[in-house]
């Protein structure tokens, strides 16, 4: 029972610490980039939430999928399979 309480208290500190990064690092980007700047990060956030609903759909295609080879191999064959584990790496 200990490693899930770890993992769970590493969860929420790695969210804590993504969450401050970003809002420190936002208010530099308005500053250096302006509203074109801010306006450039938020349509990464919306791509970035959109291909993560995206994975999350295929790994719910089908049984078995749990990792990004799994998703090539499924998308493109055995090339998919090793294109994606050498991007990987």
């Amino acid at each position: 029972m200990k490693t899930h309480k770890n993992y769970v208290h590493l969860l929420f500190t790695g969210i804590n610490v993504l969450c401050g990064v970003g809002i420190l690092s936002t208010t530099c980007a308005v500053k250096e980039g302006g509203w074109v700047g801010l306006s450039i990060l938020f349509i990464f956030a919306v791509v970035s939430y959109y291909t993560g609903i995206l994975l999350h759909s295929c790994l719910d295609s089908q049984p078995g999928l749990d990792t990004y080879p799994d998703i090539g191999h499924a998308a493109f064959g055995n090339v998919g399979r090793i294109a994606t584990s050498v991007s990987i790496l």
